[in-house]
């Protein structure tokens, strides 16, 4: 899945937290949806090279290729919330690994990475 960030539409969805790390215009390889039992959806985005990927709001981009890695599933994640991601990124404690930069974290989120990458 394949998305371009609109700074005008962050700005207009008040979807502002995070993206000045973001370039306007710049297409972007989705790597997970977050939906929050909120109503909020979130765009997992590996947006710069040597940098941690992150949470960006969905309201600030348009989709470009819809196609959906052959790796996703969906997972619930509490209440109403849900994802749809690589099997092994569900499970409990993976994100609080990979953030504290876990070496079988970081490789199992690297191979992910890599498929997700060679499908979109």
């Amino acid at each position: 899945m394949r998305v371009r960030f609109l700074m005008e539409k962050a700005e207009q969805a008040g979807a502002k937290q995070g993206v000045a790390a973001l370039r306007d215009g710049t297409e972007y390889i989705v790597l997970e949806v977050f939906f929050s039992g909120g109503g909020d959806s979130f765009f997992r985005i590996d947006f710069t090279q040597g940098e941690d990927s992150a949470l960006f709001n969905s309201e600030a981009f348009v989709v470009t290729s819809p196609r959906i890695p052959e790796n996703w599933m969906m997972f619930p994640s509490g209440g109403r919330s849900f994802t749809l991601c690589p099997e092994s990124w569900s499970r409990p404690g993976f994100w609080e690994s990979y953030y504290d930069h876990d070496p079988q974290a970081l490789a199992l989120y690297e191979e992910e990475r890599r498929a997700i990458m060679e499908s979109s």
